[in-house]
């Protein structure tokens, strides 16, 4: 797993035991996203980029711990949280594991593609492009009141369209003077963030989960593949954007211009 790597992965609840050269025991680790070239975690500690490790992964329960050798790709602080990711990859899987974990993101990558193809936001997108959108999805999952960015803050990898799948987001700003004010809350099947797509500004406002919640991001890193390497489906991805934008516009305009009752 790593820079420019466009194979499918899916969010996962499976079982992550981690052991890094150097430490005597394996501890737990809490899994991102899976593909048959690696995993991404998040960590209470950070790992060196090239670190050995061991690891222990469990599927489901009827399934036995694989142990599965692999090496810190890249490894990102979570400030706001903190924890960090990291991204991990596969040394080289025998063919029961293999299959094992292909079998494992079919799965998963079929019901996300159902719900992106859905989703009123993909409706000019194919069971294809949907399935081809996948490669540049990031799946992220929150814990209820976790904070996923504060407002002024900027992180590449938090850049880009979030759709929410599960759960809600509490869309906030936080005031010098004043309490925390909440501008909205972005329910399943909504969407927030697109603006970064396009734009390097910081983010205007602070975002955290109501409850446990899933989030598919389309991001910024991998939609500037797509643009490079498929641009019809990059156009696809800024009408999303242009709509999402022109919607939320509308709502503004009809918000300031709303007849005043005495």
């Amino acid at each position: 797993m790593g820079k420019g790597d466009l194979v499918p992965r899916i969010i996962t609840s499976f079982d992550v035991r981690l052991q890094a050269d150097g430490q005597e025991a394996f501890g737990r680790a809490w899994p991102v996203n899976l593909s048959e070239t690696g995993v991404c975690v998040r960590l209470s500690n950070k790992l060196e980029v090239n670190q050995q490790v061991h690891l222990q992964i469990q599927l489901d329960r009827q399934s036995y711990p694989m142990p599965i050798s692999g090496r810190v790709v890249w490894c990102r602080p979570d400030k706001i949280n903190k924890i960090w990711y990291c991204g991990l990859g596969f040394s080289e899987l025998d063919e029961d594991q293999l299959v094992q974990i292909r079998s494992y993101v079919e799965v998963g990558t079929g019901s996300l593609v159902k719900f992106l193809a859905d989703f009123p936001l993909f409706k000019d997108f194919s069971r294809d492009d949907c399935q081809a959108l996948l490669r540049i999805v990031t799946l992220r999952e929150l814990d209820k009141k976790e904070i996923l960015y504060y407002d002024g803050t900027t992180d590449v990898n938090l850049q880009g369209i979030l759709v929410v799948q599960r759960g809600a987001e509490r869309v906030c700003k936080r005031g010098v003077f004043r309490p925390e004010r909440q501008l909205a809350v972005v329910s399943p099947g909504q969407i927030f963030g697109e603006i970064t797509l396009v734009n390097e500004q910081a983010h205007t406002a602070t975002v955290k989960a109501v409850n446990p919640t899933t989030l598919i991001q389309i991001n910024k890193m991998g939609f500037l593949l797509v643009r490079k390497n498929n641009p019809d489906m990059a156009l696809k991805i800024m009408d999303i954007v242009a709509r999402a934008l022109a919607a939320r516009l509308g709502r503004t305009t009809r918000k300031l211009f709303s007849p005043v009752r005495f």
